[in-house]
């Protein structure tokens, strides 16, 4: 473990044009990929993940999965949209993070539905929370966040946990950043904010430079343990479309079917 008082340098993010590519575990086995890419829009950012399963895992059950997140210059999320296909069973949702934000859902073989999410504060998506933990500063202490992708939202607490050296498939780096990031049901959320009991927990390293990548992300199931780990990092032109993979079909045109 490395001393948590080595100096951090300002985080340089959101980066224009950032792909970043993972292998994803499970138990330790290799059972697919995903990538995470950044493009800036004239109004904001638009963040897309994909990923799939591999070749080997596909002989028993193929998944494929695409996110796309859009941000204001502020980071606060205005959209996200997510939809997951296990053999060929297709699952959807779009959430707009207005005054009033809504959720509209789908599930496989089901009609669609949408409803107002009416117990929220400041809600954001998953994809912006990454964002915003990749830039936090260790020296601020915990932090909450309210992360909204169902009828209800819920709160994000992290907390940092020290510094490591870290050796993944991107590379060595040194004095990485440890987070644990807990997540709590909002029991209440007005005036007075009431956590309920913990329903699981992420850990998250960080490398310590001004670009703060993603290197490892963790979290525990009852059938093991999915991590996903960096194994590679780019920034491409700005004209270069964020994400050629496993958007088909795109996020925005499932959320209007």
């Amino acid at each position: 473990m490395v001393a948590a008082g080595v100096p951090l340098p300002a985080a340089a993010l959101p980066r224009p044009g950032e792909r970043l590519e993972f292998a994803v575990e499970l138990a330790g086995l290799p059972v697919g990929s995903a990538a995470l890419a950044t493009a800036r829009l004239s109004d904001g950012w638009q963040i897309e993940l994909s990923g799939a399963t591999n070749a080997i895992v596909d002989l028993f059950c193929t998944v494929r999965g695409f996110a796309s997140a859009r941000l204001d210059d502020a980071l606060a999320s205005r959209s996200f949209a997510l939809w997951l296909d296990e053999d060929g069973e297709r699952s959807a949702r779009s959430l707009a993070y207005d005054e009033v934000p809504t959720i509209w859902y789908r599930a496989p073989g089901a009609d669609g539905w949408m409803a107002e999410l009416t117990q929220y504060r400041s809600p954001q998506d998953p994809l912006a929370l990454l964002q915003r933990l990749r830039a936090l500063d260790p020296a601020e202490g915990a932090r909450d966040f309210e992360v909204a992708m169902t009828l209800r939202s819920f709160c994000y607490r992290v907390r940092f946990l020290g510094r490591e050296d870290l050796d993944v498939g991107a590379g060595d780096f040194a004095k990485a950043l440890r987070w644990r990031v807990e997540v709590h049901p909002y029991e209440q959320l007005d005036a007075t904010t009431t956590l309920g009991p913990l329903l699981g927990f992420y850990e998250v390293a960080i490398s310590a430079d001004a670009s703060r990548l993603p290197l490892r992300v963790t979290r525990e199931f009852g059938f093991g343990q999915v991590a996903l780990e960096l194994t590679g990092a780019a920034l491409a032109p700005a004209s270069t479309p964020a994400l050629a993979a496993i958007s088909d079909p795109p996020a925005a045109a499932v959320a209007r079917e």
